[in-house]
């Protein structure tokens, strides 16, 4: 997909004219929103496809991205030319700020709107006016929550086993069963272990690192992993052969002192060269080379006294100073600053204070880590700080090729952020379709009573949930038509149950017994961003094209 080009050919739309209006706008509008939710259709699902875009990074260079959900989607045409045409650039900045809060959703948002969107627009064809259709569609999602509220099940920090299926529905079917439920674990074991943190008064996703490589283990750290690569942005072979692969910490430190600076190791203004200060004499340049040896071995000796086994700085460390370090059994780790977070990170896994000055290192400034070892990888070094009291955690991902652990490592980081949004509610809602269909049948029922036009309205969102389910059925391979009439029959009745569809098999289940689970507030979120947008375009019925010369306006203005 190239998008250098994003202007919506609207072939039946003379450019030239200063508006369109009426019928032609909103087949515009409907036009315009259906070519911006095609770009995310096939992508929802277990069973969602990727999309390949020729764009440009974020220094500009062209680059070509495959991108796998709505998010990677919508982000990768912002940096090539965006979406300059007006009602699509309305319409993904709608649904920018769900995004932006969530990190899920933005599909179903998109996909319910441009359906709710068509449905509407047929009402108001049919002669309904836009109010009442707008109206219908506020009652249907008020009655939606309501759906919602009977469906949802509380969701405590504790219960490992319900995060955990929480993590595993988001991942999606390109990861095998053994490894979905590893990774599902590992979600639920750091989400638990930030709830016992902070009480649950508020999960930090920043504090679970997800990091992808080949040939590792898998494996849950508490605690942090420094990355040192040859250049944080180009590893050419020159950078790696010029890169010191010499192990950094020799053997496993076990119950290690930390001490954490972030800034660089000075000894005050003493000079080392005529050139960098006036010498009364030879004797002088000597006593200042004395001073600044023995400051070097006054400081380690002092961290030494501390027992510190391990300095960790932000900045490069002199090798003079590092050699007086590693005379007194110190292991130094220096430009640990990529990325710089690593440092505040490290404090907080270690219980250690971030010093800026070598004076401030006093024993209620150090931390402890219960295990520090290297793991030297084929493009770079791992300094792993394991076993550690403050709740900081490193989920290590594999996979055989770069780019599959690439993939895996944006699934794991999109599970997380999930499970941490249902931990963060405490309540969840089953998944599967079982929600969409669910309230599409409250709502056929729930229409008769409503003796207004807007009943109308109310089925048309009924229809429009219907059509979120048949895309997911046409995403995993199944009629659209069998498995929306099977979902209807099954909520037939007036019980509201969790009946999904199991979009393997395409039979009917129970989607808490099958342990399909997510969290409410994105489809909560993804209803009430549907209705808003909606909303804003029902009521659009005149387009102004942006290269009209407003000069040959002559507005009234008024004056004091």
């Amino acid at each position: 997909m190239d998008v250098g080009n994003t202007d919506l050919d609207i072939e039946d739309v003379d450019k030239t004219e200063w508006t369109i209006q009426d019928e032609e706008a909103r087949e515009h509008i409907r036009r315009s929103t259906d070519e911006i939710a095609s770009l995310v259709r096939s992508t929802i699902g277990p069973y969602g496809l990727e999309k390949l875009i020729e764009t440009y990074d974020y220094q500009n260079q062209p680059e070509v991205v495959l991108a796998a959900d709505a998010d990677q989607i919508l982000a990768a045409v912002e940096r090539g030319d965006g979406f300059n045409e007006p009602v699509a650039a309305l319409f993904v900045d709608a649904v920018d700020s769900m995004q932006r809060g969530l990190g899920d959703g933005t599909a179903t948002a998109l996909v319910l709107t441009d359906a709710l969107i068509k449905r509407g627009f047929d009402l108001i064809k049919d002669g309904i006016h836009p109010s009442a259709v707008i109206v219908g569609y506020s009652i249907a999602a008020n009655r939606a929550g309501k759906v919602l509220d009977d469906f949802a099940r509380e969701c405590p920090l504790d219960d490992h086993q319900l995060l955990r299926q929480v993590a595993s529905t988001a991942m999606t079917i390109d990861l095998d069963d053994a490894a979905r439920f590893q990774y599902a674990e590992q979600v639920a074991d750091a989400i638990v272990g930030l709830a016992e943190a902070t009480d649950g008064q508020w999960l930090n996703t920043d504090d679970v690192d997800v990091i992808a490589d080949t040939g590792v283990e898998e494996h849950l750290y508490r605690g942090v992993i420094v990355q040192r690569h040859p250049s944080p942005i180009q590893e050419d072979e020159d950078s790696l052969a010029a890169f010191d692969w010499t192990p950094t910490v020799k053997d496993t430190l076990e119950d290690a002192t930390v001490a954490i600076m972030d800034s660089e190791v000075s000894f005050g203004k003493t000079a080392t060269s005529l050139e960098e200060t006036r010498l009364s004499s030879l004797n002088t340049l000597k006593q200042q080379q004395r001073a600044l040896v023995n400051s070097r071995e006054a400081f380690a000796d002092h961290l030494a006294t501390l027992e510190v086994d391990v300095f960790i700085s932000q900045e490069d460390i002199d090798d003079d100073v590092r050699s007086a370090l590693e005379r007194e059994g110190i292991t130094v780790i220096d430009r640990v600053q990529y990325p710089k977070s690593d440092i505040t990170r490290l404090a907080r896994a270690t219980d250690a204070s971030v010093v800026s000055h070598i004076d401030d290192f006093t024993p209620d400034m150090l931390g402890t880590a219960g295990r520090v070892r290297e793991l030297i990888l084929s493009d770079e070094k791992w300094i792993i700080f394991d076993e550690c009291e403050g709740s900081v955690f490193s989920l290590v991902v594999s996979a055989d090729t770069a780019f599959a652990a690439t993939e895996h490592e944006r699934i794991v980081s999109n599970a997380l952020e999930v499970t941490t949004m249902a931990a963060i509610d405490q309540q969840v809602i089953p998944g599967a379709g079982a929600p969409a269909a669910a309230i599409a049948s409250d709502l056929r029922q729930y229409s008769r009573t409503i003796a207004e036009r807007e009943q109308l309205a109310v089925e048309a969102f009924a229809d429009a949930l219907e059509d979120f389910l048949r895309l997911l059925s046409e995403n995993a391979g199944f009629d659209p038509i069998d498995v929306v009439t099977t979902l209807r029959n099954a909520h037939a009745d007036d019980s509201v149950v969790p009946l999904g569809m199991n979009f393997t098999s395409g039979e009917i289940m129970d989607a808490w017994e099958a342990g399909v689970v997510e969290p409410r507030r994105v489809f909560s979120q993804a209803i009430e961003t549907a209705c808003s947008t909606t909303e804003q375009l029902l009521t659009v019925d005149t387009i102004l094209y942006p290269n009209v010369n407003l000069e040959s306006f002559s507005p009234e203005i008024e004056h004091d």
